[in-house]
């Protein structure tokens, strides 16, 4: 009877816990983030600051897609085309090796976006994790 008790009690408790949705951000930071304009993806890759209000995002995004312009065509393909050489069809841990030994700042935690003098590399993957290329921006 007794093991019985201890069963039923260790379920109702499991049953709990997990009957509770969890909440991935708080209703202070969503209220933020909102007023701000950021999404969390945004504010993670720093793209975005939710400490400033939306019309001071959207000027610094401005100002900072002014400063530095879209990559001529012809120099983001000679940039692919030497990080392809390089990456394609590597895992990705490889390619992040690669990354930061040749001078590339990772913007994301993911690694998988990565910033170089103006340029703007961003992974392409296979479900497997094996890399295909790069896209320059």
């Amino acid at each position: 009877m007794n093991k019985k008790l201890m069963i039923i009690a260790t379920m109702a408790v499991a049953g709990g816990m997990f009957s509770q949705s969890a909440f991935a951000i708080s209703e202070a930071y969503r209220a933020q983030l909102e007023k701000s304009g950021c999404t969390q993806v945004s504010e993670a890759n720093g793209t975005c600051n939710p400490a400033h209000s939306g019309k001071q995002n959207q000027h610094a995004q401005s100002e900072a897609d002014r400063r530095s312009g879209v990559a001529e065509p012809q120099a983001a393909r000679e940039v692919a085309r030497d990080i392809d050489s390089n990456i394609a069809g590597k895992y990705q841990g490889q390619a992040v090796d690669y990354m930061r030994a040749t001078g590339w700042q990772p913007m994301n935690e993911e690694q998988t976006r990565w910033k170089k003098a103006g340029f703007i590399a961003e992974f392409d993957m296979q479900p497997s994790g094996k890399l295909m290329g790069v896209i320059i921006h």
